[in-house]
């Protein structure tokens, strides 16, 4: 056993680089298979070149093997002097060929082929490889040898002309690998950072051992580090061409030193008794190697526990830090989704249910075979570099890919192996790959979290069944709100929301009545959208929060609020000083006000001298709204539940939940509320609203004005301090604004000039009445009669409310007289409403309505109508693209959900069969899931049932006043 030990190690550098040279070949041998079968991802004119590369190398380390063995000191001179020159003849064409495989894999063109000066340096080089290594005495004449490893090479004259020119060959080699580095391709340029770092190794050592070194020391002993060192070059280069993913560099080292260490740990005791004269010696050898084969895996994971420690600190490695998050799948997908992807870095990751939408479907069909994950890096560098004959299809999916913003899907799958869920992510880095690790580790994640996963998805499933219940509620209250249209429009027609005056009192009491009925309606169905947000679990969503004005809104309210009585209605007082900007939701915020009303309207017949007032304060970090009513008050040991789930006092039929839910709202608002109340004195509710940058806000709100108005021609009627101040404002926002000190001054400008929107003072409203009537019937030219008259004023008078709504001659009213932020505010309100459209721009448009419910049809028909809007009917999805195909549309109303072809299919359909059809969802879910379709294939979205002022509104933004939007929506689509 030691003369063994002895002659190991004698001959340990040789044993060493046959080694060496062995894995080469077993690497070139798998790369010939790998040839065979065209694998997938490898262009074969890069796989020859390299393959053959690897071939000389391993017979040049093979060849340097001899100089580092006893056959030196044993065979002749001049065998010794022949192992020189194949050695140089190996060395040059294997450099030979690194240099076609670096140039064949910068190269643009089609199939990858060289240029013609390429081709011509590899054949000059191979030519003077073999010509100065076959003619005697040109590169090496002789060689001196001392001992093993112990040699002295003597040089001809040729050697420079050798050794030049495969200088040439390795620094063109490292530039196209450098260029190569620099691709746009992200998978292409780490492929070849990991071909530069071993051939920069490689070169270097090369410099070392076979220039450097010998030339200043004529010192050949460390010749044989280069072959030994060119595996790592090698093996580089080829895992980088065989591989489209990659481990970190750090978790690389991790796993590299673990093994080490633990090899270490083990080998070690092994050449101490190798080299030690124990009689026993190969007994302890098996002994060691059978406790070796135990403990091998519990070693090795306490070494890499420290080596990861070590490395990744307390966050651990990726695999291990991905799969820590399969706890968290057990309480919630999405919050689980949000933490994975913020252990990946990544943005918009997302698990999508296969079959919700068409792109899932695209992606599904992958993983029937043995493909576990897509990654669009791959798909493209494939697509580059390979010709197989899918190519096409994996066009068509790195394409999908690219459109939905995606690098990587995950198949998730169930008990049966189907796959039932889509992971879809991107890093948030674009120039950032997914590691092999972080894949693994999610593999590993979606295979235990898979089961928590469809758990929760058939959870949801029982919640849409419940929703789908508070969903029909629906339909009855729709036939109701018809019903009350109907009678509305029989009966009274009124139009501006206020019955004539010279109506009877019994007919202004069935109005009253009816009007409150329809508020009741239109209250119940904003209640059954929140009920319906509860129970999809999706709560309160803050990404569609906009800016409000607080003082709008609580006018809102109380213009919508059902009252018992005019003396209840009497009995609200409203200040509307320190009006406040805030961030949230109209609807939100009229939930919130509804309650705290009807909490305390409640008490008003107890309390016949209560009263509630409501007012705001501006502070610095927050803005309040109070609300304070003088009935009962509440104890203090209520005070302290007043906000808890299912906690009620004082109601019989209350169910607890209302204040819980204002909460909730004020906390979406990133705000809160309190209560403060004294027993039989007050109550006072009081919300807190963060402080909204009102500078910058109006700095945006008067940028969308003035791009309105900029081309507007506007004649502005009045003079008083309040007509001076809006001019000037208006002068800044508009090129065009001419001053008329009286309203037939202004008419007498307008029949002269082009105009676009006459703006009147209230106060010349009632003594030029007639004048106004003679324009909008037509007397004045049709130009004239359809331009929209604007009204504004520092007072509200209830004399201009009854003009107003008896003539129907004004279109709006600009409020914020003196006030710039609010006057900017009004004008966008006026603007988004369509009250600056030119009247009767609805009439003959055509318009197709969507729904298999006949009520909600003749509902929407009968508020277009009204209109002069042309309305066709289609009960289905397929009605609706066989009627646009027969005829021209310009706006479409939409249900998501019908029997047959949905209005999503639908939509898509009619789009691509027309670009200019506007197509409006009119439905009433408004899911995550449903949202992103509707965005995807229409162009707005109402929730049915709808109010009048709503459709309207939205077909007058589409049709009449926001062309734009039309050709903006477009240009994304």
């Amino acid at each position: 056993m030691l003369e063994y030990f002895h002659t190991m190690s004698a001959n340990f550098t040789a044993v060493f680089l046959v080694g060496i040279a062995v894995v080469v070949m077993l690497w070139a041998s798998h790369f010939v298979r790998a040839l065979s079968k065209n694998r997938s991802g490898v262009f074969r004119p890069i796989y020859l070149p390299y393959t053959l590369y690897t071939v000389f190398i391993s017979l040049w380390i093979l060849s340097n093997a001899y100089f580092q063995s006893d056959l030196l000191v044993t065979s002749s001179a001049q065998t010794t002097l022949v192992m020189a020159l194949l050695a140089n003849v190996f060395s040059g064409l294997a450099f030979a060929l690194a240099y076609l495989f670096s140039c064949r894999l910068m190269s643009e063109r089609e199939g990858l082929k060289l240029k013609r000066r390429q081709w011509l340096l590899f054949g000059v080089t191979c030519v003077v490889i073999l010509v100065t290594n076959a003619i005697p005495e040109a590169n090496i004449t002789h060689v001196d040898v001392y001992d093993i490893g112990d040699f002295l090479i003597h040089f001809g004259p040729a050697s420079g002309a050798f050794f030049g020119i495969l200088l040439l060959l390795v620094v063109l080699t490292l530039v196209n690998f450098i260029r190569s580095s620099r691709s746009p391709q992200r998978l292409k340029k780490v492929k070849a950072s990991y071909m530069v770092i071993g051939m920069v190794g490689f070169i270097l050592s090369t410099f070392l051992a076979h220039f450097l070194i010998p030339v200043l020391f004529n010192d050949f002993s460390m010749a044989w580090v280069p072959p030994a060192l060119s595996i790592i070059e090698a093996i580089m280069v080829g895992y980088a061409l065989l591989h489209n993913r990659f481990y970190s560099s750090r978790y690389i080292v991790m796993v590299s030193v673990s093994f080490i260490a633990n090899a270490a740990l083990y080998v070690t005791p092994i050449l101490f008794i190798g080299m030690q004269q124990f009689k026993q010696a190969t007994l302890l050898i098996v002994a060691w190697t059978l406790l070796t084969g135990v403990f091998w895996p519990t070693s090795l994971a306490l070494i890499r526990r420290a080596v990861n420690q070590l490395l990744y600190r307390k966050q651990g490695n990726p695999v291990e830090s991905i799969c820590n998050l399969i706890g968290e799948f057990r309480y919630s997908t999405d919050e689980a989704v949000v933490k994975l992807n913020h252990v990946l870095n990544a943005k918009d990751g997302r698990i999508q249910k296969v079959g919700n939408n068409a792109e899932t479907n695209v992606f599904v069909s992958c993983f029937q075979g043995d493909r576990s994950v897509l990654v669009r890096e791959e798909l493209e560098y494939q697509i580059r570099h390979d010709k197989s004959d899918d190519c096409e299809s994996l066009t068509s999916l790195a394409k999908e890919m690219g459109n939905t913003g995606t690098s990587l899907v995950l198949p998730i799958t169930n008990e049966k192996s189907e796959v039932t869920h889509l992971y879809m992510v991107s890093k948030q880095n674009e120039n950032e790959l997914f590691s092999s690790e972080e894949i693994m580790g999610l593999q590993r994640l979606f295979d235990e979290a898979n089961r928590f996963i469809i758990t929760e998805d058939k959870i949801r499933k029982s919640q849409v069944l419940a929703g789908s219940i508070a969903h029909e509620i629906r339909n009855p209250l729709t036939k109701i709100k018809y019903h009350f249209e109907r009678i509305d429009a029989d009966m009274f027609n009124v139009e501006s929301g206020s019955i004539s005056p010279f109506a009877s009192h019994d007919m202004k009491k069935i109005y009253q009545e009816l009007a409150e009925g329809q508020k009741a309606v239109q209250l119940g169905t904003r209640f059954i959208d929140a009920i319906l947000d509860e129970l999809r679990g999706e709560g309160i969503k803050t990404e569609v929060f906009e800016h409000y004005s607080v003082e709008e809104l609580t006018r809102q309210v109380l213009s919508d609020f059902s009252f018992y009585s005019d003396n209840y209605r009497g009995r609200i007082h409203l200040s509307v000083k320190n009006d406040f900007i805030f961030k949230g939701s109209d609807t939100l915020f009229s939930f919130m006000l509804f309650n705290l009303l009807k909490n305390a309207v409640h008490y008003f017949e107890a309390y016949p001298n209560s009263q509630v007032n409501i007012h705001f304060k501006k502070n610095g970090e927050y803005n309040e709204l109070h609300i304070v009513d003088t009935g009962p008050g509440i104890s203090v040991d209520h005070q302290a539940h007043i906000f808890d789930d299912f906690y009620s006092h004082g109601k019989e039929q209350g169910n607890g939940l209302g204040l819980s839910y204002c909460m909730r709202v004020m906390q979406s608002f990133d705000g809160n509320i309190i209560c403060r109340s004294l027993p039989e004195k007050y109550t006072e509710f009081v919300l807190y609203f963060p402080s909204v940058n009102e500078q910058l806000y109006d700095e945006e709100t008067k940028g969308i004005v003035s791009s309105y108005l900029e081309e507007k021609s506007i004649i502005l009627v009045g003079d008083s301090h309040a007509s001076h101040w809006l001019s000037s404002e208006l002068r800044i926002m508009a090129k065009n604004v001419h001053i008329a000190a009286d309203i037939e001054a202004g008419i007498s400008h307008a029949c002269q000039h082009p105009v676009d929107i006459l703006v009147i003072d209230s106060a010349l409203i009632i003594e030029g009445s007639n004048l106004l009537q003679a324009l909008r019937a037509g007397d004045l030219g049709h130009d004239l009669q359809v331009t929209p008259i604007i009204r504004y004023s520092s007072e509200v008078t209830h004399e201009h409310h009854r003009i107003l709504s008896s003539a129907d001659l004004i279109q709006g009213e600009i409020e914020g007289i003196n006030n710039r932020f609010a006057l900017h505010r009004s004008l966008e309100n006026l603007i988004d409403e369509g009250r600056f459209a030119k009247l009767g721009s609805l009439i003959g448009k055509r318009v197709l309505v969507v729904d298999d419910m006949q009520v909600n049809r003749l509902l929407v028909q009968a508020y277009l109508t009204s209109e002069g809007v042309i309305v066709n009917q289609a009960v289905s999805g397929e009605e609706a693209v066989t009627k646009v195909t027969a005829e021209s549309f310009d706006l479409v109303l939409m249900d998501i959900h019908m029997p047959g072809m949905g209005g999503i299919e639908a939509a898509q359909q009619i789009r691509a069969l027309s670009d200019t059809t506007i197509i409006v969802a009119l439905s009433g879910e408004y899911s995550e899931d449903t949202r992103s379709s509707i965005e995807s294939a229409m162009h707005d979205h109402l929730v049915k049932p709808t109010t009048k002022q709503q459709l309207i509104k939205t077909l007058t933004k589409w049709l009449a006043t926001k062309k734009h939007l039309v050709d903006d929506a477009q240009r994304q689509a």
